[in-house]
């Protein structure tokens, strides 16, 4: 039988639009693994956003976060946790820069938050849900820790200005990803330019010596497209988002509110599956 590395983006796509897991999703999921394929979680959450799912889910391979920038496997120590972060002069400096029309920025590390002028929507917009322990708000040239990647809201008249002083000043370094917008205020994404889900999906095919027609991976967003595009079989969720429909190589029947991974995986692996 051929095994395949399986990777799956959360919200959106495995979670329902409860951010849960369906019974269903993780009987086929668990059926799977049980079977010999790796099931891989990979989401833009940090860690403390997603580890309750991660146990939920029960499936004791390495989970991606922050968009690839951590990999780790919390029920296997000796697995070699990987973390690509920015380093602390580049954010001090893009602080700097952006703080006359910065609203507010956060990032996340374990389950503490770094926050300026803190915005609980924003965490739970882009952790799921708002799990910190702790809360550590003050301007980001006052930190000490490297993030391995920052959300900033900031003026939407200086998306320019962002954008540009970026390209010419760290081009090499960091780049950003466009989340929304209004005429109000922009959100960003600022990360490391060689990082992606893609990148740490790699760094575990070769982990696992598993050739690349051997990945398969399910997506909703813009943060999906490298991991979409990059797969033998990249499949975007019929409530995915008009970028990835360039790059998907299939989609599936059904809304990850209607079971839409589990649902293309019961008919892919021809799975005879009790759900009753």
């Amino acid at each position: 039988m051929l095994h395949y590395l399986i990777a799956c983006d959360l919200d959106g796509s495995l979670l329902n639009n409860q951010s849960e897991f369906t019974e269903k999703t993780k009987k086929v999921l668990r059926h799977l693994h049980e079977q010999g394929h790796k099931i891989v979680i990979a989401t833009g959450r940090p860690f403390g956003g997603s580890i309750h799912l991660y146990e939920d889910l029960n499936i004791p391979n390495p989970m991606i976060n922050d968009n690839g920038a951590a990999i780790e496997n919390p029920f296997n120590t000796s697995f070699p946790k990987q973390r690509t972060q920015i380093p602390l002069a580049i954010m001090h400096d893009l602080f700097r820069f952006t703080q006359p029309f910065l609203r507010s920025a956060f990032f996340s590390i374990d389950k503490t938050v770094y926050g300026y002028h803190y915005e609980p929507r924003l965490e739970r917009y882009f952790a799921g849900i708002n799990f910190s322990d702790t809360v550590i708000d003050k301007p980001f040239t006052e930190l000490d820790v490297e993030p391995s990647g920052m959300i900033f809201l900031v003026d939407a008249k200086k998306q320019a200005t962002l954008e540009n002083y970026i390209d010419q000043s760290y081009d090499n370094h960091i780049t950003y990803r466009l989340w929304g917008a209004d005429r109000k205020n922009a959100i960003y994404e600022i990360y490391l330019r060689h990082v992606s889900k893609d990148s740490a999906i790699q760094y575990l095919l070769k982990y696992y010596n598993y050739e690349p027609h051997q990945l398969m991976t399910f997506g909703d967003g813009i943060n999906d497209i490298e991991m979409i595009r990059n797969a033998g079989l990249g499949v975007m969720m019929k409530n995915g988002v008009d970028e990835l429909k360039p790059v998907a190589k299939d989609i599936t029947e059904f809304t990850n509110n209607e079971d839409g991974i589990a649902e293309y995986l019961i008919k892919f692996f021809n799975l005879k599956l009790d759900f009753e």
